[in-house]
């Protein structure tokens, strides 16, 4: 998490066992949403990540420091622009937006690597600068000479997030309905580390999942005995 290595491989380990029994029961009960029920174990792996980057930073090892800030902001900056909609096109059930979706995932895709493969490569005037602390959290400090500003690339971002919310599926939805409305409050409360913070309160609203995935369930056997 964005707080200390402790708190990021202790919130990588709940993910873990939330992870397993989502997909348990997806797996078990209906394997529709397998994609949205492994979603808790891939953010325990960028959680983990940001873990290792805690690691390196309070020891001053500075190359472990940049591969594990580059790992992380894989995940951040890249996958999940990615990994979402492609859960929204799994669950979808209009042709339309099955549609919208695949249009969803390659804008995605092409931002997601403006905004992380300079990063990668540490190349031009995007490469990532440091990763400091600010506060008491992680913050990942870029150049602000880049084609569009942080703040624009921000408002990019958080655009293609709230169109997800276009998915037919009710369980998709109250789970990414949440995940944004926490996106917004961290943006409003804590700017300077909202990809850290963010992306901590998004991989802990992934616990929702199992809880809705249940009640789904439950509802699913009322209504076929009744």
């Amino acid at each position: 998490m964005c707080f200390s290595a402790t708190a990021s491989f202790g919130s990588a380990a709940l993910l873990l066992v939330g992870g397993v029994l989502c997909t348990t029961h997806a797996i078990k009960n209906d394997k529709t949403y397998l994609l949205l029920a492994i979603t808790p174990l891939l953010f325990a792996l960028q959680q983990a990540s940001e873990g290792v980057v805690w690691i390196g930073y309070n020891e001053n090892l500075i190359s472990l420091t940049k591969a594990s800030s580059i790992l992380f902001l894989f995940f951040a900056l890249f996958f999940w622009l990615i990994w979402i909609p492609i859960v929204a096109y799994s669950l979808e059930t209009k042709k339309w937006k099955k549609i919208f979706f695949i249009i969803l995932i390659i804008i995605g895709f092409v931002f997601g690597l403006y905004l992380w493969i300079p990063i990668l490569l540490e190349t031009g005037p995007r490469h990532l600068v440091k990763t400091s602390i600010c506060g008491h959290s992680l913050c990942y400090i870029t150049s602000n000479d880049r084609l569009f500003s942080i703040t624009a690339g921000h408002i990019i971002y958080s655009s293609l997030g709230f169109l997800f919310l276009l998915s037919s599926n009710q369980i998709f939805r109250k789970f990414w309905a949440l995940v944004m409305l926490l996106g917004v409050i961290v943006y409003l409360t804590q700017r300077e580390t909202w990809v850290s913070t963010w992306c901590f309160f998004a991989a802990i609203s992934t616990l929702w999942i199992y809880f809705l995935l249940i009640s789904d369930h439950k509802a699913k056997m009322k209504k076929q005995t009744s």
